[in-house]
């Protein structure tokens, strides 16, 4: 496996990025549920950390529970923030994977020349 640091801190950032994904989902399931908290996924910082000592691998994830205000059932999941940092989480999935993609084909183009 051809692994550089790059790549390796690509790598956390999908399990970053999985992490956050898992927990929107969940907190749209759970949108009804009273008395329901909704979590939020941190790991930017922990992966900045983590690049700067040359081992993107060692990361946080950091699932906490939401400090957003409750509704009158004590549910604090808003079904818009959701939704909209779902798509968001989707769309950087994609540009990690094409960023990915990139660097693969550069090593195959270096490997076949």
């Amino acid at each position: 496996m051809i692994s550089d640091l790059t790549l390796r801190t690509l790598q956390a950032s999908l399990w970053g990025l999985d992490a956050r994904r898992s927990a929107a989902e969940d907190n749209v399931a759970n949108v009804a549920t009273p008395g329901f908290t909704a979590s939020t996924v941190d790991f930017e910082s922990s992966l900045r950390d983590a690049i700067g000592r040359g081992d993107p691998l060692d990361v946080d994830v950091d699932v906490k529970a939401s400090t957003a205000p409750s509704q009158l059932n004590g549910n604090n999941v808003d079904i818009g923030d959701e939704l909209t940092g779902l798509t968001e989480t989707s769309l950087r999935q994609q540009l990690v994977i094409r960023a990915m993609n990139g660097k693969y084909d550069t090593l195959r183009t270096a490997i076949g020349s």
